[in-house]
């Protein structure tokens, strides 16, 4: 899909992690000294005040967010990361498979601004943030890991690919589809399914659903049930850019960011 404006002027000098890997991996900046110093300097703040337990403060949504802005970063998992996602897996295990518990901050999608996640139960942000970091750093064979994915599984086909609401299934869906085991799924598949009873023919979701999480979480998949959403959802996108190349009226660099990585998976 050739798009009427050109979607990466808002990254040229960005400083946060999607900003970061869109000028990396999309304008070939990674080999210039400025791209060099701007991701030291922001790996640097991200880094900055991990306890010695993994954390930072101690707090599930602080740690989700310094992981998921080294995982657009760093990449690789590193002695740090890990010790991170060790942290937040005992956190899991704590509390699983109960979904009720109390983070630091209310879930809105102002708290959850540049993450992949939305609002909704707290217990199924936490599950499936965890699983996500710990899935795309490389730990999907860890016991915790799979243990939760497979619980978590079960109920999906149980309530027909919903866990909560359609917010706390989006959270779960994102982990589910990074997945090499759980991507293609009965659970995954079922959740694809039920959302597509939500897509309006304009292309977007009826609400709770987050249109530009949504298609990103979607283009992963290689999943028929998926196929139809997509394409509506591109032609949605296609019709909505900003004249700046951008898309929405808030926080645009990452709904941009979001849109982009989706036609570039998509291929």
């Amino acid at each position: 899909m050739r798009l009427k404006f050109d979607p990466f002027q808002i990254f040229q000098n960005s400083l946060t992690p999607a900003g970061l890997y869109a000028r990396k991996k999309w304008l070939d900046q990674g080999i210039g000294k400025n791209w060099q110093s701007d991701y030291n300097r922001t790996v640097s703040e991200l880094l900055h005040r991990q306890a010695d337990d993994g954390s930072w403060d101690q707090s599930p949504l602080l740690t989700i967010r310094r992981l998921f802005g080294l995982h657009l970063t760093v990449r690789e998992r590193t002695a740090p990361i890990e010790k991170s996602l060790h942290w937040l897996l005992e956190c899991c295990m704590a509390q699983f498979p109960g979904k009720r518990l109390v983070l630091d901050d209310r879930l809105t999608y102002r708290v959850l601004r540049d993450l992949p996640f939305s609002p909704g139960c707290s217990g199924y942000f936490l599950y499936g943030a965890a699983l996500f970091l710990s899935t795309i750093f490389g730990m999907e064979k860890d016991e915790r890991v799979l243990f939760m994915y497979q619980a978590l599984a079960e109920s999906g086909i149980k309530y027909k690919g919903r866990w909560c609401g359609l917010s706390s299934t989006n959270n779960i869906l994102r982990a589910f589809i990074v997945h090499p085991e759980f991507a293609s799924h009965k659970a995954t598949r079922l959740a694809v399914e039920a959302l597509a009873c939500r897509q309006k023919p304009s292309g977007s979701w009826k609400r709770p659903v987050p249109f530009y999480q949504t298609v990103n979480a979607l283009a992963h998949l290689n999943l028929e049930s998926a196929e139809a959403q997509i394409k509506a959802a591109f032609k949605r996108a296609y019709r909505s850019q900003n004249k700046d190349g951008s898309w929405g009226t808030v926080n645009k660099e990452w709904n941009t960011f979001l849109v982009v990585h989706a036609l570039k998976n998509y291929g």
